[in-house]
């Protein structure tokens, strides 16, 4: 493999280009004196083996082990990081099934937690949407929602009662916004309606 270009990045790092579109991986400068890469030069399988092994994979379990106790992530949105931080796929793949290994990522375990509270505010149509969006698939997120309650009056009536403390000093104006709120979030415009008639809101 032929290195195109070696171009400087972030805090003393360096970019090694093996192909026009993209980097290939990052490294810091005294690493790239290290294997002894130059523009133009031959990279070596046995030198790229060696990179992978000794430095790019052992960082991005590192890295992802950082990303994760910072947050919690979907496996989606980790790949996403890693690769945002031009790691190789086959670091990429080893850091994966690292962290996997060790059910620090555990994409079942986030959409059930996620779900439990996003539906305390938001509609079920809504957390399915923000679930399939961070990447979980289709039959985790069903799965994950099978566990909750379908019945979404008492989530609309909670938030109703937030927004109106006092039902009776509403003015119809403000209610019928309100209503409209709730529907543009994914709630079902009878459930709302009988809901908001239930606790005496003016909304017609």
């Amino acid at each position: 493999m032929q290195i195109l270009s070696l171009k400087p990045y972030r805090k003393n790092k360096v970019q090694v280009f093996l192909q026009e579109e993209k980097p290939a991986f990052v490294l810091y400068q005294k690493e790239v004196e290290q294997y002894g890469l130059k523009e133009g030069g031959e990279l070596t399988e046995s030198t790229y083996a060696g990179i992978l092994e000794e430095t790019l994979k052992k960082r991005a379990r590192n890295r992802a082990l950082y990303l994760l106790a910072r947050q919690a992530r979907t496996e989606w949105q980790l790949r996403k990081k890693l690769e945002e931080g031009f790691y190789p796929e086959e670091a990429v793949e080893e850091a994966i099934s690292y962290v996997k290994g060790y059910r620090y990522l555990d994409d079942a375990g986030y959409a059930e937690n996620f779900a439990e509270v996003r539906t305390k505010r938001k509609s079920r149509r809504m957390v399915e949407a923000e679930l399939l969006k961070r990447g979980i698939p289709r039959e985790t997120v069903d799965a994950a929602m099978e566990s909750l309650p379908s019945d979404e009056k008492d989530t609309i009536r909670s938030l109703v009662q937030k927004k109106f403390p006092c039902p009776q000093e509403a003015g119809r104006e403000e209610a019928q916004k309100f209503l409209h709120s709730l529907v543009m979030k994914g709630f079902g415009f009878d459930d709302c309606r009988d809901v908001m008639r239930e606790l005496e809101l003016d909304i017609i």
